[in-house]
Formats: structure tokens, C-alpha cells, sequence
């Protein structure tokens, strides 16, 4: 009888052991993870955000209201290809017709053949994947062994690409003016809301950011060349936080207002404080009274509704104090496209191209005589026969202003940015760094001139 009691006490033991193991594996999951699997059962949705890095800053509403797409967004971060097939399975077994799915994937945690072989288990889903992009910061304070086999573990993925049907993937590592601008992200792993938003809306293949058969090897260097070159020789840019910048232009300023704007980008790069008071579709001849609105306090004087007086009214309300002034002036294009006269005999017209720029230049200098003032010529561009179809009754072609702009700077002795010839918008990269309207400079492209602007700073 002994024996008997012992066998049974043992044999409930193992049943207790077994399912309290039970319970520990269904329940004993992280808070966010079981949040996730709650709201896999009760909400409705037709897409999915999986993602194994942060994508809080994502937003569902940004899904509806540009892809027209009800979307659920996991909170967990996914560590491994088992969790992500366990997330897929309660997706599949509660009742959503789910046809769309993004993945957020770090190719350092998750091998591409466990991935496509999960991917084939869910025809009738098209996945969305966008490998993970984390800042330049991260590469660059990995050691060198963790630094080859992160950089292995992106490559392998790119290079699997052909192998997987039914979905597309997306690359960003690569992209400097992403990955090397701190204002981009909050951590390391985590961009900001502007920057997801933006990833978000060109992740769909008629962006230039799809990995194909054709580009992977292409942005696989790429990433190495960035990488590598970060790790060995990295970019070292002023400590401007005791500066303030005033940024006056057209559409090439006033049209970008994230991280990734002229300013943003150098305020990210520099820490400098930064006003955008760009006016799109503005020639220069309107800047006089931009200058004298900004000096004078009087918004009256400015356009409600551009940017020029948004970021004038920003200035007037946080002035710098105690601050190094620099004043940023990039005009040309629309002075091009519509004709405008460059000079006449009035040196200081300011219906003329560089009358307008040499009476904003002796404004500057009669309020701020210690101001670093900046001229930056017109980017190049690809309508009008990349501009050297003449314009207006002068019959001016566009490197006449860039060319105007450049002895305007040595008359006046300030600074000059030469963005026509400085920078490599030629023929055959021009389609690299500007957009597809072939005359706004794109992310990598104003990147490039905030980048050179940097350089003359003081």
C-alpha cells in the first residue's frame, strides 16, 4: 500500500509540474507580448505591423489615412522566427481576414530561409518587409567581430531576396541621409514619427527603396562602403549649439520642414538652433521685405500660411539670446523659371535677381554687422534641358544666377555654398539626388548640401 501511495503522489506531482509548465508558457510571457495576443483576439483589422525592432512612432492612423488600410501594430518587439510564427498563427486562428502584413526585420536576429519558410505558409498574405535601419551610431561602436557578422547577417538577407515570392523588401541602412543624422531618431533602434511616417509612405514598390535581384548587390556595397567608412574615417561636423541660423529661399528650403530639410539636417548634424523661412515658389525679389519683416517684428508684413512666415513667427517667439547669428540665403531657381532679370542698371533693384540679394545682404549687415551671411547658388536641375533652355527676355539660362550668385558673394565678401558646381548633381547622378519632378534636391540630396553647408560655418 505504501508503495501504491508513493506511485500516485509521484504520478500527481508530474501532472502538477506539467501544468503549471503549461500555464507558465501560455501566461508568463512579457506584459507587451500579452497585450498583443489580447488585442489579436478582439480587435478587427485587414493588415498587420509586425516588427522585431521599436516601431511605436509608427502610428495605425498614418495606414488609414494614406494607404486606406485598418491596421493593427504589435507593441512587442518580436526577438526570434519562432515568436514571429507564433504571432502569425493567433492572426491566422481569430477570424481576421488579413490580407496585407509588414514586418519590421533585423536580419542580425532572424535567418531569410526560417523567414521565407514562414512567409510560404500564408499565400494569400503579401508581406511588406522592411529590414531594420538603426543609425550610424550603431555600427560604428560595434566591436570588430560583432561589426563583420552584423554586416554578414544584412548581406545574407539581401542576397536572399530572389529566393522569396510574395513579398517585398525594403532597404534604408544604406541611406546616409537617414542613418547619419541624429535628428532622425530618438535611439538608436528608433527613428522619430516624421521619419517613420516617411519610411512607412515609401515602402510600397513604386519607390526607389525596393531591394530587386537587380539592386541587391548594389545596396549591399553600399552598406559596407557607408559602414566601413564611418567606422575608420568618420565625419566630424562642428559643435554649433551656441548658434542660431536663419534660413531664407525658395521651395528648396521652405517646401521641407522634418529632420531631413536643409535645416533640419544641419541642425541635426551641428546641434545650431535653426529657423525655415523658406517661401515656396518665391523668386528672390520678395527677400528685402523678409529681412525687414524678421528684423522688424511685423508679420503683417508676410503671407500668412507659407513657411516664411511660420518660421519668422517661431523666431520672433523663441529670439535667440547670447547666440552666434547666420544668415542662409538660397534663391535662383524660380528666378530662373520665370525669367527674372538679373541685374539692370540699378545695381540695388530689387525687382532684379541680385538687386534683391544685395539689398537683403546690406539689411542683414546694418541690424547684424557680425552675422555670418551665407549665398548659395541653385542646385542643377533636369526640366528645360537641365536648365540651359533660356528663360525670359533676357534669355538667361540657370548657371547665369548660379553664376550671378558667385560674384555677388566676392563683391560682398560673405560666403558662398556653390550648389551648381560644388556638389555632384551632373548628368549622371543627377536622378540620385533630386526628385522625381528632376528640380527638388530629395532626401540624399539636400542631405548632401546641409552636409557642405556645415563645412563653412564658423
Amino acid at each position: 500500500m505504501a508503495g501504491t501511495r508513493k506511485i500516485r503522489f509521484v504520478s500527481t506531482a508530474v501532472i502538477l509540474c506539467i501544468l503549471l509548465g503549461i500555464g507558465l508558457f501560455l501566461f508568463w510571457k512579457p506584459k507587451a507580448q500579452r497585450e498583443d495576443y489580447r488585442a489579436i483576439a478582439s480587435e478587427e483589422y485587414n493588415t498587420v505591423f509586425l516588427s522585431m525592432y521599436p516601431v511605436d512612432t509608427y502610428h495605425t492612423e498614418d495606414f488609414a489615412y494614406y494607404r486606406g488600410l485598418n491596421a493593427w501594430k504589435a507593441s512587442y518587439c518580436i526577438p526570434d522566427l519562432s515568436t514571429l510564427q507564433e504571432y502569425l498563427q493567433r492572426i491566422a486562428a481569430f477570424g481576421n481576414t488579413v490580407y496585407l502584413a509588414y514586418l519590421g526585420i533585423r536580419p542580425d536576429q532572424i535567418d531569410p530561409v526560417g523567414l521565407r519558410d514562414l512567409i510560404s505558409l500564408y499565400p494569400t498574405v503579401s508581406f511588406e518587409i522592411i529590414l531594420s535601419y538603426p543609425s550610424l551610431h550603431y555600427w560604428q561602436k560595434l566591436s570588430p567581430h560583432g561589426y563583420e557578422k552584423a554586416l554578414a547577417a544584412y548581406q545574407t538577407f539581401l542576397a536572399a531576396v530572389p529566393s522569396f515570392t510574395g513579398a517585398h523588401f525594403y532597404f534604408y541602412a544604406s541611406q546616409e541621409w537617414l542613418v547619419a543624422n541624429p535628428a532622425n531618431y530618438k535611439e538608436e533602434w528608433r527613428t522619430t514619427e516624421d521619419i517613420s511616417r516617411t519610411i512607412m509612405l515609401h515602402s510600397d514598390p513604386d519607390h526607389g527603396y525596393l531591394v530587386t535581384a537587380e539592386n541587391a548587390a548594389a545596396l549591399s556595397a553600399s552598406l559596407e562602403a557607408l559602414t566601413a567608412s564611418a567606422r575608420t574615417q568618420p565625419k566630424s561636423y562642428p559643435d554649433l549649439s551656441d548658434h542660431c541660423i536663419v534660413f531664407w529661399g525658395d521651395s528648396v528650403i521652405g517646401n521641407y520642414t522634418d529632420s531631413t530639410s536643409i535645416p533640419g539636417v544641419v541642425a541635426g548634424l551641428t546641434g545650431a538652433q535653426v529657423f525655415n523661412c523658406g517661401y515656396g515658389g518665391s523668386p528672390a525679389a520678395p527677400l528685402p521685405g523678409q529681412v525687414k519683416a524678421l528684423f522688424d517684428g511685423d508679420l503683417s508684413a508676410l503671407p500668412e500660411d507659407t513657411q516664411v512666415y511660420t518660421g519668422t513667427a517661431a523666431y520672433l517667439q523663441d529670439p535667440p539670446v547670447g547666440k552666434k547669428m547666420c544668415y542662409v540665403v538660397n534663391y535662383g531657381l524660380n528666378d530662373y523659371f520665370i525669367g527674372c532679370p538679373i541685374s539692370s542698371a540699378d545695381p540695388d533693384d530689387p525687382s532684379t535677381f541680385t538687386g534683391a540679394l544685395r539689398t537683403a545682404v546690406a539689411s542683414i549687415r546694418a541690424q547684424d554687422p557680425q552675422a555670418q551671411i551665407v549665398l548659395c547658388t541653385p542646385n542643377r536641375i533636369g526640366m528645360f534641358d537641365r536648365g540651359t533652355e533660356p528663360h525670359g527676355d533676357a534669355g538667361n539660362v540657370l548657371a547665369d544666377y548660379a553664376q550671378a550668385v558667385l560674384g555677388l558673394a566676392e563683391e560682398l565678401q560673405v560666403d558662398v555654398l556653390d550648389n551648381y558646381n560644388g556638389l555632384d548633381f551632373d548628368p549622371q547622378q543627377i536622378t540620385t539626388y533630386l526628385n522625381t519632378d528632376l528640380v527638388h534636391p530629395n532626401f540624399a540630396g539636400r542631405f548632401a548640401i546641409a552636409d557642405s553647408l556645415t563645412a563653412l560655418l564658423r
